[in-house]
């Protein structure tokens, strides 16, 4: 895999090495010492004795990620501020989890990709000293480009990306610059440019109503079935992670769907990043350590790329379901809490169980109750609303991908 992570994940296997040996001399020690700590889960205990060896770097990447945070905070509202001045207060559009937007360098021509609606909608405020023909041609070469793109065309059009990245750069930290993977069309098979004489007819009604109408809008549909297209796309990283990780693929592509609706570039002002919307100083972060044996935070950019969003995406399901969540015997009532807990964290999954934290108190709980019992649990007690919808949308998705899952 060629990414900007690669240089760090080679410098790891040192450290890696070296933890694995650390592990295991701590693992010696409290896995043969059972009378030591009675009432604590041993790998519990394994994983506070490494938790306090990594005290200072968790300071040194807090700080880092706060600084990365700010810069990208800062990034989106400037460019929201040049985007109002063009296209109004009430028109300020920008990249999102389930859609992307872009704009020309004159901030006069915008082109979302709207993943969720599956819509291509190409938008050109109007100059008045522009002729029909100069915006003909502008709009023409969006929607050219829009059917051409690929993952590095979008990267270099991400106009708050290029902003953080020098922010950070005055203050010292570099990132890596984008490496995209596939030099395939983001829209291939999935949204075909309007043809010319569509994009003259728009120009042309617009002209005649005069510069009362501000901008001219084209809408292009995204083809039948795209969803599917799109999940193709990515079904080779996903089946290598799943086997991985031991999880079924309908899975991953089902949390995908739901997180970004398979926009490669989605963001969300949590802030999360790419196609399984990973926090980076969360999920991502305990992902890439159980994978690679290092506490490292890793840019947005790193997360844009499919293949390493989806290895820790997918790394991320197998902590929860194999790790925070193992006292739950039940397969499918596991996978069930695995997924809440994927946007809302174990914590609060046991709380709608029991009214605390304790993982291993629900567990006990969710152990009594079949599956069944548990899915309905979950849709109407978690904290939030917007959890009990998100263990729906993925359980419903999960069924649309189960093909892929082979004899599972």
């Amino acid at each position: 895999m060629t990414s900007p992570g690669d240089s760090v994940v080679k410098k790891n296997d040192s450290h890696r090495r070296q933890r694995s040996a650390a592990i295991l001399i701590l693992a010696a020690t409290v896995l043969w010492q059972p009378a030591a700590w009675p009432e604590e889960d041993p790998f519990d205990r394994l994983d506070n004795l490494l938790d306090d060896n990594f005290d200072t770097i968790d300071a040194t990447l807090e700080e880092r990620y706060r600084k990365i945070d700010a810069a990208m905070e800062s990034a989106y509202q400037a460019l929201g501020k040049k985007v109002e001045a063009t296209w109004g207060k009430d028109d300020v559009e920008l990249p999102s989890r389930k859609a992307w937007v872009d704009y020309s360098t004159d901030m006069q021509t915008r082109r979302i990709m709207d993943f969720e609606t599956g819509t291509l909608t190409i938008e050109h405020v109007i100059d008045i000293t522009e002729g029909a023909d100069e915006i003909i041609a502008e709009l023409a070469k969006a929607a050219r480009e829009a059917s051409t793109d690929t993952e590095s065309d979008l990267a270099g059009k991400d106009q708050a990306m290029t902003m953080a990245r020098e922010t950070l750069a005055r203050e010292g930290i570099e990132l890596p610059p984008p490496s995209p993977e596939r030099d395939t069309p983001v829209l291939a098979n999935v949204a075909d440019a309007p043809p010319p004489a569509e994009i003259r007819v728009a120009v042309d009604n617009a002209m005649k109503q005069g510069t009362t109408q501000k901008k001219i809008t084209i809408k292009v549909p995204f083809r039948p079935g795209y969803a599917n297209t799109l999940a193709e796309r990515y079904i080779g990283d996903v089946s290598e992670q799943a086997e991985k990780e031991d999880l079924p693929p309908s899975l991953i592509l089902a949390v995908m769907e739901t997180e970004s609706s398979f926009n490669p570039r989605a963001t969300s002002g949590v802030p999360a990043y790419g196609l399984m919307q990973l926090v980076p100083s969360s999920g991502a972060m305990d992902a890439y350590e159980y994978l690679f044996g290092e506490k490292q935070l890793v840019d947005p950019e790193y997360l844009y790329q499919p293949s390493q969003n989806v290895e820790l995406g997918a790394a991320y399901l197998s902590i929860l379901d194999n790790r925070y969540l193992r006292a739950i015997n039940d397969p499918e009532s596991r996978e069930l809490c695995a997924i809440a807990a994927y946007n809302t964290g174990a914590g609060n999954v046991a709380r709608s169980f029991t009214g605390t934290t304790n993982v291993r108190e629900a567990a006990g709980i969710i152990n009594s109750m079949s599956p069944a019992e548990v899915y309905n649990h979950l849709r109407e007690n978690l904290p939030y609303e917007e959890t009990r919808n998100y263990v729906l949308k993925v359980t419903e998705a999960k069924k649309k991908y189960s093909a892929y899952d082979g004899g599972r």
